[in-house]
């Protein structure tokens, strides 16, 4: 999130969509390089893996019980530090 108002833009669509808990699709395009550090960050959930037609990049997909807003913005924020990661 770059800054507070897209930040609580983001938390405001979250409450609006989802009923807490809930099962949250988590989407992310990685380069080739950085997939051990964000398959380490999901160690112990099942994410289904494409590989792009570059070979480039593999995009993870995974979906993860989420307690609250809160949670699905800090699995953002953690992966947004790994660099060249696109989130969907």
């Amino acid at each position: 999130m770059k800054d507070d108002a897209s930040l609580e833009s983001f938390r405001s669509s979250l409450n609006a969509n989802y009923d807490w808990p809930a099962l949250f699709p988590f989407k992310f395009i990685v380069p080739k390089d950085q997939c051990q550090t964000v398959l380490d960050l999901f160690a112990d959930d099942p994410v289904k893996a494409n590989e792009s037609s570059s070979g480039r990049f593999i995009a993870y997909t995974m979906e993860m019980h989420m307690h609250s807003c809160d949670e699905v913005i800090a699995i953002y924020q953690r992966v947004a530090q790994v660099p060249g990661v696109i989130s969907l």
